[in-house]
């Protein structure tokens, strides 16, 4: 092990995966065939199965902590106030770093000095819920770029695919643990607000698993987050001037093409508020408007992103009610006036449009499956 190496943090919050965490732990031991430093911390969050078992008999250099059940995000503080890494990683019980992923990560930090966190990789496989031998895996996109803006539309990436300088760490602060879900979007959201610096990383890739005991149950937590998360979205666009990096009029765009989308989720389920997100959808297009004039049109990546969230709010404000408000016809109105070609367009072909936009605003998919395949056969 090089002495000169930075020390790296993974921060294992465990809540009755016993059962998983011996699969966790071993994965990031393999990370020190690369010379890595790295200190392990398990936060035991209550469980009430034999993880404090498993955890003690991993060896003396995993470090256990045990607190009473607070939930994932005061689990996560737990390890944020115990490391004592230079960089920090969040890797869930029952997830698997690949060999290499944390060498792949210092690495982007050497090429990009500039970054405070680097994004790699993740490969989600799902248990058969009927069929537990069964498996389906998806590969998460990646943006290639502006990751401050996309993550006004949504989550960019799974939690255990950052990692952070312990810096960065300590400016934003803590988890919030009033949040069952979502806590890391809020996170990012917080990070990027504050002004930190996101790159991708292409060369790591984590294993994210998913299976009966985190899916179902889960799901309609996670619905319900994400739509409240929209509104502290629009309250950190008006409160940070510098955020995000692309300007506003692209912050806000994006921030009302994620919200129509969470107003469509919640149509069936919570008519009302469904309502109210719509309402914030369409006041953020029309507040994206009044930045339109002097919005960035020389970065492609971002003229992309602007017909990408275009079109997507159209899609979905026509599946949201088939008598849009007056906001809502505001917006069209608006959209359309930039985008005269689409009110030639079908929604079929709005919807194929919509699919190649978002496809050339990811990482190449070439390189990004080469590097799957590579990884899950040294695997």
């Amino acid at each position: 092990m090089t002495p000169s190496m930075p020390l790296i943090s993974i921060i294992i919050p465990c809540y009755n995966y016993a059962h998983f965490l011996p699969d966790a732990v071993n994965s990031v031991l393999r990370q020190q065939e690369s010379g890595l430093s790295v200190e392990i911390i398990v936060v035991d969050d209550g469980s009430q199965d034999n993880t404090a078992t498993v955890a003690r008999g991993m060896g003396a250099n995993i470090r256990y902590i045990h607190q009473k059940n607070q939930g994932l995000s005061a689990a996560r503080n737990a390890g944020i106030r115990a490391a004592g890494g230079e960089y920090m990683v969040f890797l869930d019980a029952d997830d698997l770093l690949t060999p290499g992923m944390l060498a792949s990560q210092l690495n982007n930090f050497m090429d990009h000095p500039e970054l405070d966190i680097s994004v790699c990789l993740s490969l989600q496989i799902t248990q058969d819920k009927d069929n537990p031998e069964k498996h389906s895996c998806y590969l998460w996109p990646l943006r290639s770029g502006h990751l401050d803006m996309h993550l006004c539309h949504s989550v960019i990436s799974p939690v255990h695919t950052f990692m952070l300088r312990a810096k960065a760490v300590q400016t934003t602060g803590f988890f919030n643990t009033d949040l069952r879900a979502c806590e890391d979007h809020d996170y990012w959201l917080r990070c990027a607000a504050l002004g930190k610096r996101m790159g991708t990383n292409l060369d790591g890739l984590v294993i994210y698993r998913l299976h009966g005991s985190s899916m179902i149950s889960q799901q309609a937590q996670q619905l319900a987050h994400s739509s409240a998360l929209r509104f502290k979205i629009s309250a950190l666009l008006n409160e940070n001037p510098g955020f995000p990096r692309a300007g506003k009029f692209f912050g806000w765009l994006a921030h009302g093409a994620g919200t129509i989308r969470s107003a469509c989720a919640l149509s069936t389920s919570t008519p009302p508020f469904a309502l109210k997100l719509m309402e914030e959808a369409a006041k953020a297009i029309l507040k994206a408007a009044t930045f339109a004039e002097n919005a960035n049109t020389d970065d492609n990546h971002l003229a992309l992103a602007e017909q990408y969230f275009s079109v997507s709010f159209l899609l979905l404000a026509k599946k949201f009610t088939p008598t849009p408000s007056s906001g809502l016809q505001q917006v069209s109105s608006f959209i359309m006036h930039r985008h005269q070609h689409l009110s030639k367009l079908s929604d079929e072909a709005l919807s194929i449009q919509q699919k190649e936009l978002f496809q050339s605003l990811c990482c190449d998919y070439q390189h990004v499956q080469q590097t799957v395949k590579d990884r899950i056969k040294s695997n």
